[in-house]
């Protein structure tokens, strides 16, 4: 069997850039998160609606809250008022 530690040296390699990126990702939505949270963030909070940093922030728009959830098309029946199979 050839040797192939050249390959795995290189996935490993790959998997930690990758977990690197993400852990990078990571501390920065915390920063972001921990700025808006203390009211300091005025620069986070103009960074929340652009680019991959939009999903890290809270949204603050109070109407979209105060909708009332849908409802399924078809109400299930109550528990109680169903009948088995014969």
């Amino acid at each position: 069997m050839p040797d192939n530690w050249g390959f795995v040296a290189a996935a490993y390699a790959v998997a930690a850039v990758i977990l690197g990126g993400y852990w990078r990702m990571l501390a920065r939505k915390e920063r972001i998160l921990t700025a808006l949270t203390t009211g300091t963030g005025a620069s986070a909070r103009a960074r929340i609606g652009t680019g991959a940093d939009a999903a890290a922030g809270a949204r603050d728009d109070h109407k979209s809250r105060s909708r009332q959830p849908s409802r399924p098309g078809h109400p299930r029946p109550e528990p109680g008022k169903r009948t088995s199979l014969p």
